[in-house]
């Protein structure tokens, strides 16, 4: 998916005014981070990330700001590897390469003709993505 980045930033900004939410220089800056990020990262890289232009922003910042995206539905937990959550900007409906040696996802499309029941195993079903694990080409490189 390619992003308008300018365009969620000022969705993401609207939505906060409306929510009577601070608009502070770092909360949109996490959120742009995470727009321009395709490697999933985890709240601690957003953080060293962060850091970089405010050095005085603490971790507590990033992780409320990073929950406060979840909640208003502008990124999404992807997968726990390696004992971090890791974020997504991109909230559309996708499924995930995952690598078994370094963790690295990728986002990826699949055309699958199939519509999840509205409830599964007890479970009332909200949405669903599809995660496939192997090895990625740089790992597959090294092991060679």
């Amino acid at each position: 998916m390619v992003k308008d980045v300018r365009r969620e930033l000022e969705r993401f900004v609207d939505k906060c005014k409306s929510m009577g939410l601070k608009i502070t220089p770092q909360r949109v800056a996490v959120y742009e981070v995470l727009l321009n990020r395709e490697d999933h990262p985890t709240v601690e890289e957003v953080y060293n990330e962060i850091k970089k232009r405010y050095p005085f922003v603490s971790l507590a910042t990033v992780y409320r700001t990073v929950e406060t995206l979840e909640d208003l539905g502008f990124v999404k937990r992807v997968a726990y590897w390696g004992g971090s959550v890791r974020y997504d900007a991109n909230v559309e409906d996708h499924h995930h390469l995952i690598c078994t040696k370094c963790g690295a996802i990728k986002d990826i499309q699949l055309d699958i003709n199939w519509q999840a029941p509205e409830h599964l195993e007890g479970y009332k079903v909200e949405k669903y993505s599809l995660h496939i694990y192997g090895v990625c080409p740089a790992c597959q490189k090294k092991e060679n």
